[in-house]
């Protein structure tokens, strides 16, 4: 049993560590006029469903998109929505909009690293009593790795100022702070 279950992973190992080729050659990394749309999630290790929220300071089934356009080899416009729904007595929804841009480094074949600035806008309580407003930005470095042709994981860590405006009688807050949690992305080129 030992030895079948060695031989199984030998050859699993092999198969993914099989270089895919292509016409262009193993891997290209996008340029200029591509787009890409992606996915956040979190692994969840700790049982019950596969994924956990896209953002650990959401509750509830979130949904994270992004798509991204090559303007240049090194330069990348991208626009985000991280959608929050929380059903219960009342339906809230909880929606955060982004634009940012990627300055990429030339890395190695599958590895493409970045850094870039990002703004964003959030509305959350929409279906509650009193609706908050929020504005933020930031700096943030990540790396997207290709596990395919124009298949790729990534994750980014980031530092920024958000300014949230609750509605009610709440007091406007002022944060600066780090955006680092477990979230990964997968996303597809076009």
């Amino acid at each position: 049993m030992k030895k079948l279950l060695l031989i199984t992973a030998l050859v699993s190992f092999s198969f993914a560590s099989a270089q895919i080729t292509t016409n262009a050659g193993t891997f290209n990394k996008p340029s200029a006029g591509e787009t890409a749309f992606e996915m956040h999630f979190t692994p969840n290790l700790q049982g019950g469903s596969q994924f956990g929220e896209a953002q650990e300071n959401l509750s509830g089934e979130t949904i994270g998109v992004m798509m991204r356009k090559w303007k240049s080899d090194t330069k990348v416009v991208r626009m985000s929505g991280d959608f929050d729904l929380m059903s219960g007595d009342d339906t809230i929804v909880n929606a955060t909009f982004g634009y940012g841009i990627e300055n990429h480094f030339s890395g190695a074949e599958r590895l493409s690293t970045f850094w870039g600035y990002q703004g964003g806008l959030s509305v959350d309580n929409i279906g509650g009593d009193d609706i908050d407003f929020g504005i933020a930005a930031g700096l943030f470095v990540g790396a997207d790795y290709y596990i395919m042709p124009k298949v790729y994981v990534g994750t980014e860590f980031g530092f920024g100022l958000s300014v949230d405006a609750p509605g009610g009688d709440a007091d406007t807050t002022f944060k600066i702070g780090h955006n680092l949690s477990g979230n990964l992305r997968i996303g597809f080129r076009l």
